[in-house]
């Protein structure tokens, strides 16, 4: 080997070293729970040189699963044995209470010194399932700010993948945990475009929902103090992503386009409450201040329902010299009757299999479900 050669290595080597040295404190976890969450997940270009985020990925262990980001950057993982029994949350609850390991891996990472936390997870697996209001009440205890979103099984998936999430979603509520609700089905259906005008489908308008909400570092925080206050249960999502204005004439149009397609079912008339994150191009700041916007949507939703409080954030501006609108609401506090009777119903025969085999008992059942609808 070359004595240049030698000099070149040596430099990378103490480069290594060092970036191991320096001390990393993310302000923000992003945390992605079940497979289908990570799988969501990992093309993201969220991720990509976000040095003040730390990425946790929990999910069955899979030696084909990607340990790296697209871009090279490594994923934290904190992996479910292969071989355990995974099928029902209350099998994950029983593999968590017999094996310390996986709560060890979750006490090293640096979850409590966090600002926030955002939770993404797949609740129609059992690993989504028990996990999430597992997770959230930690931070709770913590004293740390957590967002979860919940991606609800397909319609067309099995009677266990209901139960799982219907489940989950009892859970939360009757722990007072705020769950933002995204149907499996219409995110893998929706199709929009970016602030370039290229196609965004399924995963990709997850992650661009995602990347406009980590671009506002007040998201988790503000999205937490909103929900505390109105003590409210369950949220979804309604969007507009790279609304060109030369198209749509006005933020009303834009919103209206975004009442087509929902990332949740509910019914608008019974929502309560709104939170608006906004991304405007720099050049139409003057246009499109906080104050204008906040007034087109106040207006446009008062023809819909009555609402409790509305709160935009702090519009975020970018100078990329397009004419095109992001905008993400997250609308809360509606009826969740329809919803509940509809999943129930669905893993009806699951919910009669684990009372008959003790998983569960039918009043404790009964009483927990009941959280979702009073």
């Amino acid at each position: 080997m070359s004595a240049e050669k030698k000099i070149i290595d040596i430099k990378e080597s103490i480069k290594r070293h060092v970036a191991m040295l320096r001390p990393f404190f993310p302000k923000r976890a992003v945390i992605s729970i079940g497979n289908y969450a990570s799988d969501l997940l990992h093309e993201s270009p969220v991720f990509v040189d976000k040095t003040g985020e730390f990425i946790l990925f929990i999910r069955k262990e899979n030696q084909n699963v990607p340990r790296k980001f697209p871009g090279g950057e490594e994923i934290n993982f904190v992996d479910i044995d292969e071989k355990a029994d995974t099928h029902y949350w209350f099998n994950v609850q029983r593999y968590v209470s017999e094996n310390d390991d996986i709560v060890e891996k979750l006490k090293r990472k640096p979850i409590e010194e966090l600002n926030g936390a955002v939770l993404v997870a797949s609740t129609g697996e059992g690993v989504g399932s028990a996990l999430l209001p597992e997770l959230i009440s930690r931070f709770k205890e913590g004293n740390v700010n957590a967002v979860a979103f919940a991606v609800l099984p397909s319609n067309l998936q099995p009677a266990d993948a209901q139960f799982n999430a219907l489940w989950s979603m009892a859970a939360c509520s009757q722990n007072g945990f705020t769950q933002i609700l995204i149907d499996r089905d219409a995110l893998e259906s929706y199709v929009g475009v970016n602030r370039k005008g290229e196609i965004l489908k399924g995963s990709s308008v997850f992650n661009y929902i995602m990347e406009i909400a980590l671009s506002n570092d007040s998201f988790v925080q503000e999205f937490c103090e909103l929900t505390k206050s109105f003590h409210l249960k369950m949220f979804t999502v309604l969007s507009a992503t790279g609304a060109s204005l030369k198209v749509y004439g006005s933020i009303r149009n834009v919103l209206d386009a975004a009442l087509l397609r929902p990332l949740g079912l509910f019914d608008l008339s019974t929502a309560s409450m709104l939170y608006v994150v906004v991304r405007v191009p720099l050049r139409l700041k003057d246009k499109f201040s906080r104050g204008k916007i906040e007034l087109a949507v106040d207006e446009w939703f008062k023809e819909k329902t009555s609402l409790k409080a509305a709160f935009l954030s702090e519009p975020i501006y970018v100078d990329d010299g397009s004419d095109r609108l992001d905008i993400v609401m997250f609308v809360g506090g509606f009826d969740l009757a329809n919803r509940v009777a509809t999943l129930n119903g669905k893993a009806k025969e699951i919910i009669a299999y684990s009372a008959k085999n003790g998983f569960v008992k039918e009043k404790e059942w009964k009483e927990l479900i009941s959280h979702l609808v009073n």
